[in-house]
């Protein structure tokens, strides 16, 4: 169940797939990051593609679902990491711009790499 989760975010990830750009990420497990940076790609969509969109809130209540499926602490955290990765995107490019793709390829890629280790963690 949780791989399947692990690899619908990796296919999420592949639809904005291009070269890493790379800030090192801080968190202890993996999919602390792996919520913020959704939440920066459901930020920059809002931007790009409008309100409608919830591709990456979705995904998150998805991840939710697997990773933290009761109310709690390690659930509060992967909410509050979502919403900061929101905040920081919706500060930084409040319009859809020139800049947008290529940071929404960036983090695509990091997303990518934090789902192929805990892949690799569940997996191994």
């Amino acid at each position: 169940m949780i791989l399947r989760a692990i690899l619908a975010l990796i296919c999420l990830a592949a639809l904005a797939s291009a070269p890493a750009g790379a800030r090192q990420e801080h968190d202890a497990y993996p999919v602390e990051s792996l919520a913020r940076i959704m939440g920066e790609l459901h930020a920059i969509a809002f931007a790009c593609e409008g309100r409608q969109s919830q591709t990456w809130r979705n995904a998150m209540s998805e991840l939710l679902d697997h990773e933290a499926p009761a109310a709690g602490p390690f659930r509060a955290r992967l909410i509050e990491r979502f919403n900061e990765g929101f905040r920081h995107q919706e500060r930084m490019r409040p319009r859809c711009g020139s800049e947008s793709e290529m940071v929404r390829e960036q983090l695509a890629e990091r997303g990518r790499a934090f789902s192929e280790q805990l892949r690799r963690t569940y997996l191994e």
